[in-house]
Order: structure tokens, then sequence, then C-alpha cells
């Protein structure tokens, strides 16, 4: 009988699946993320499917961790971390399918080879949470609360707060901050460097805690003083600024109407094309 594996959505908890279906020699058609948020399309499921749920194991995912790193590497344990947080339609079964390939020992040298057909989409795919958590470092935005403690709101598109918490932690060793993601309900608070993980159902947090202070407003004055008003170029910026991160960010509010319009606008022609056209509408006006 095929199953769908229902499991905690955390990356131990995946593991400890993968443990249980090698253990018990479990057929497995999908796997179910028990997420709290909502995650539409992301989901893969089998109506025809058993569901099977499978408790987390922290022995049974160090037991996975330790296989992977032997048989492959520490770098490629990381990768599939790393693709797993992305949350994507299906990439439980990806992993399981390089996972099984890998522990078949069928070539020594699978494990490190990044051009194989079940890596080269991880890799793709880890590319691109890569890529959003560079962009995160500089998009955190700190509030101060009346207690002294710090808090920042992200809404990240893939589920990266835990592996970008480390940047933080050197960054600011001796303070009280917290960074929470508001879409997940998830957050880590540090004090005395510590690091606790907390839920946070209130996805209005900032806005009830921590009201607008001197730190937002020194963000506006900067970006009031650095914008050159002539030279902005709404669709460079949002090239390289997406729309969804404008939500979070203090300065947000001088990006104006006119750039939240791009797009539906059409845009002018240079002028030696419309002087081009000017004219051959005008022989075109003498000709008749």
């Amino acid at each position: 009988m095929s199953l769908a594996i229902h499991y905690d959505s955390t990356f131990d908890g995946f593991l400890s699946a993968v443990f249980e279906i090698y253990r018990q020699h479990l057929d497995v058609t999908s796997f179910v993320a028990e997420r709290s948020y909502e995650t539409e399309g992301r989901t893969v499921t089998d109506l025809f499917a058993q569901p099977f749920h499978i408790e987390t194991s922290e022995a049974s995912a160090e037991r996975l961790k330790r296989a992977i790193a032997k048989s492959a590497s520490k770098d490629v344990l990381y990768l599939l971390e790393t693709c797993f947080r992305s949350e994507e339609a299906g990439i439980e079964m990806n992993i399981l399918a390089y996972l099984r390939k890998l522990f078949a020992g069928l070539d020594p040298n699978y494990g490190r080879n990044p051009s194989s057909l079940e890596m080269i989409p991880l890799i793709t795919i880890a590319r691109s949470v890569r890529r959003e958590m560079d962009a995160m470092y500089g998009m955190v935005r700190f509030n101060k609360t009346p207690d002294g403690m710090y808090v920042a709101e992200i809404e990240p598109k893939y589920d990266i707060l835990e592996m970008i918490i480390g940047h933080f932690r050197a960054r600011y060793p001796n303070g009280t901050w917290a960074i929470v993601d508001v879409k997940r309900g998830f957050g880590v608070y540090y004090e005395n460097y510590r690091t606790h993980f907390v839920t946070v159902p209130d996805r209005n947090y900032i806005a009830t805690h921590a009201p607008p202070d001197q730190f937002t407003q020194m963000w506006k004055s900067y970006y009031d003083t650095m914008a050159i008003k002539e030279r902005l170029n709404p669709r460079l910026l949002r090239r390289c600024l997406p729309v969804r991160y404008w939500k979070h960010l203090p300065e947000r509010s001088l990006l104006g109407s006119s750039i939240q319009n791009v797009g539906k606008e059409s845009s002018p022609l240079p002028s030696n094309v419309a002087k081009e056209n000017a004219a051959a509408s005008l022989k075109l006006k003498a000709s008749c």
C-alpha cells in the first residue's frame, strides 16, 4: 500500500521520516508537511495514498545526517537542508530520490557528482534559496520597543530564518533582539548570548509593540538625503529590490505612486523614434 507521509514540517522531521521509510521499508508516494500557515500549491497529495504520520526523532535525524555526511559530504547535507527550506511542491520526493541513489552504493563517487540527474534540480533550487538569504541580510530593519529590545519583521518567500540568524548573532552579540517571520508565525529571540525559538501568532507584533521610532526616522532621512529624484528609475528599482520586500522597509513610504504603477503605463518612445513617426505622419497627410 502506498503511503502519504505526514511530518511536522521541520528538516529533522523530514529526516526522521526518511529514516523510518528505510527502517520499515515503506512505499511512499508523497510527503505532507503539517504547517500552520498557508502553502497553497506547495503540497503534493495523492488521493489514493494512505496517510501515515511519523513523529520527529532527534536521534534518527542525527543518525541520518551522519550517514549523508559520510556517504557524500557535509556540504551536500547543507545543500539538502537549503533545498528543503524552499518549501517547493514535491521537494521532499526529490531529496528522497537523491538519498535512495546515494545509499544504494552503486557508484562510489555519486555523492560528489554535481552533474547527476537527481542533483541538478536540487542545486538550482538551493541557488534560489541562497540568493534570498544574501538579499535578506540587507533587508532586516529593527525597531526599538519601549522595554529596549530590538524587533524586526521579515516575510521571505522561503523558510530561511533559522539559516540567517548566525549572521545577526555575529553582528549583534551583546544586544537583545528578535527577528519574526510574520508569514510563518515563527521568530528568533536572542539575549545573553543565547538563541530561543518562539511562536508569534500575532502578525502585527511590531505595529502593536514597536511603533515607529528614531531608527525608522533615520532610515527615511537617509533616503531623503541620498535619493536623487531626477535619476529615479522605477523599473530598475523593481528589478534590484522586488516589491515583495517593500512591506517591511521603513523607507517604503518614499516609493511613491509613480513606482507603484510602473508597468501599467506605456513607456515613452525615444525622441528620435518619435520624430521619425511624426514626420511619417505628416508625409501621409500631405499625400492625402
